[in-house]
């Protein structure tokens, strides 16, 4: 047996050991959005040094809060979003849309050299990137089956990972020795690339059930009649807000304070990836047999670790545990949320609850970034700050534990 027919059969079984037997439509589908990742994941290397570039071209410390935010202000336009997108037919198309022109915009980093129009740049992408978001989680819903749904997304995550990981070591070199005119226009035909993979997804577009008409009143409603929701998104916010409220300190951390080169942070980021990767294989089973939310318990808890370590870290490999825990953190919130709001909402409403979630994801991420950032200018010491984010960390895993879900 010749060499790629024994590598053809050792991935095989891997896969049926990371997702089981999949009916065969189902694993055509498994592999389009497989090979669509692993393409994403050269991408996501370009989206990971973004901070260090814009520092590195001067960009003030609360303008790094405002790009910290940015991801987060286009999900405040995701009720918006819920009620332009199609009811059933035509979700892809739309998605597909918006990404192409936000995946697209990466290759004017070639030609950018000062930090206020990179940050504007940014700020479209972040735009066009999120506004689709709620098309892609019920486009999840409707071509996955729910009890494999977990370990699909993440099976596709782990091969993005795995790319992300092998390609972050050359972003940095890269970066270092040629600067961003080489390597941001291949992210950005790579993304390209992904997109097109997406676009041969298979599905019956009959089989999706039709979204309920949206509108702000049916908002409010679900916020007023489900309690369980309720308290699940002040978790969430109560996370966020100390996930978030340390980033633009972070990168100062990184940059000012300890003075890491783009291979350092490349470094960084590697062991980040890799223990993404490892997340995503555990993670997917765990929604799979528990729930989202049960998962997202211990999600929240391991985020505490990142602002703990920032706190005592002297050098580079102090900051490990922080990136480590970031990358589980990165991978929980990425099939975790997506299949939390699947858990707790009904399927005809998926899109109005769906967009509730990325509103309040949005509302907290436009806030936090700013808070760390006025604490220092305040006067309080980054140790307090980053203290504070473990606090609230904390309590925001201390509230999953109060939502009641059924057992699965």
């Amino acid at each position: 047996m010749s060499f790629f027919a024994n590598l053809r059969t050792g991935l095989r079984q891997l896969e049926i050991r990371l997702i089981g037997e999949l009916p065969p439509a189902v694993r055509f589908n498994q592999y389009a959005d497989l090979y669509g990742a692993v393409f994403f994941g050269v991408f996501i290397t370009g989206l990971n040094l973004l901070p260090v570039m814009l520092r590195k071209l001067g960009t003030p410390e609360t303008w790094l809060a405002f790009y910290a935010a940015q991801p987060f202000i286009g999900f405040l336009f995701t009720p918006l979003s819920v009620m332009l997108m199609p009811r059933q037919h035509g979700l892809r198309r739309y998605a597909v849309v918006f990404w192409s022109i936000a995946r697209g915009s990466f290759l004017l980093i070639a030609f950018i050299n000062e930090w206020p129009w990179l940050m504007a740049l940014t700020m479209f992408f972040w735009l066009a990137e999120t506004f689709p978001m709620p098309a892609y989680t019920r486009l999840m819903q409707g071509i996955f089956p729910a009890n494999v749904r977990g370990r699909v997304m993440a099976t596709s995550r782990m091969g993005m990972t795995i790319v992300t990981l092998a390609c972050m070591p050359l972003a940095g070199y890269v970066l270092d020795n040629f600067g961003q005119q080489v390597w941001y226009p291949i992210t950005a035909a790579s993304a390209l690339i992904s997109l097109l993979l997406f676009t041969r997804l298979r599905y019956d577009e009959d089989s999706i059930s039709a979204n309920a008409p949206a509108s702000g009143s049916g908002f409010w409603e679900i916020l007023r009649a489900d309690k369980r929701f309720g308290l699940y998104l002040v978790g969430l916010t109560l996370f966020g807000f100390g996930f978030l409220s340390g980033g633009a300190l972070y990168t100062v951390v990184q940059v000012d304070e300890l003075k890491l080169s783009y291979s350092d942070i490349a470094a960084l980021t590697t062991v980040q990836t890799a223990f993404g990767l490892v997340s995503y294989g555990i993670l997917g089973r765990q929604i799979d047999r528990l729930g989202g939310v049960q998962t997202l318990r211990w999600v929240f808890v391991a985020g505490a670790v990142v602002p703990l370590s920032y706190i005592i870290a002297t050098n580079s490999w102090w900051l490990a545990p922080a990136f480590a825990a970031v990358g589980i953190v990165n991978a929980g919130m990425d099939v975790g949320a997506l299949n939390t709001v699947m858990q707790l909402s009904k399927d005809e409403r998926l899109g109005e609850y769906s967009g509730l979630q990325t509103l309040v994801l949005g509302a907290r991420g436009l806030i936090a970034p700013f808070l760390g950032v006025w604490l220092a200018q305040a006067g309080l010491p980054y140790a307090a700050i980053f203290a504070g984010a473990a606090v609230l960390m904390l309590s925001g895993a201390g509230l999953l534990w109060l939502v009641k879900t059924e057992k699965r």
